[in-house]
């Protein structure tokens, strides 16, 4: 009989919370990504949302949670042979924000995040601007922020749980930094 992977068991538990979620009207699923990378042999998984009251406003923030796999986790499971130290998975989480004031908005992001997180997770924020063809204006107006939460660690079926937890912190994440925004 089939028996379905780490990643898989963990995909079906996060998808639905976050559908959940947006079932409540608390967020809007605005993507989602389910993709077998024949080439690496690894496993992605992302939902993409936004919060259901800033669907109306362009350029709202957005989060995006990714679950992933590879090949030294899923033969080891396969084979039920312990190939890696640790068999399971592991999320990112990343927030899509535009930033006007680089230097001061960037430490305020990082304070509002290990706040919410308790300085768990490794922040990381990609700045960058968009310029568009025959147009060079600089300083630009505006820089768009790529601020990514990576907790270093696999999970398995027994972090389950904990889910819904993660979830809720990163909705809750959402709404500060679209109120940084306003």
């Amino acid at each position: 009989m089939f028996h379905p992977l780490v990643f898989d068991n963990i995909r079906v538990v996060m998808e639905g919370a976050v559908y959940d979620r947006d079932f409540e009207g608390a967020i809007s699923i605005t993507d989602r990504s389910d993709i077998m990378d024949m080439a690496t042999f690894q496993r992605l998984f992302q939902i993409d949302f936004e919060l259901a009251s800033a669907a109306d406003i362009e350029r709202a923030v957005r989060a995006r949670m990714q679950l992933r796999t590879g090949l030294a986790d899923i033969a080891a499971e396969q084979l039920e042979q312990p190939l890696t130290d640790h068999i399971g998975c592991t999320i990112c989480i990343h927030f899509f924000t535009e930033i006007r004031e680089v230097a001061d908005e960037l430490q305020r992001i990082t304070a509002i995040l290990n706040e919410i997180w308790g300085n768990r997770p490794t922040i990381t924020q990609t700045v960058s601007a968009r310029l568009e063809e025959h147009r060079v204006e600089w300083p630009p107006q505006g820089y768009d922020n790529q601020i990514t939460l990576d907790f270093h660690r696999k999970i398995d079926e027994g972090n389950i749980d904990d889910l819904r937890d993660l979830i809720d912190h990163t909705v809750r994440s959402l709404a500060s930094l679209q109120e940084l925004r306003s």
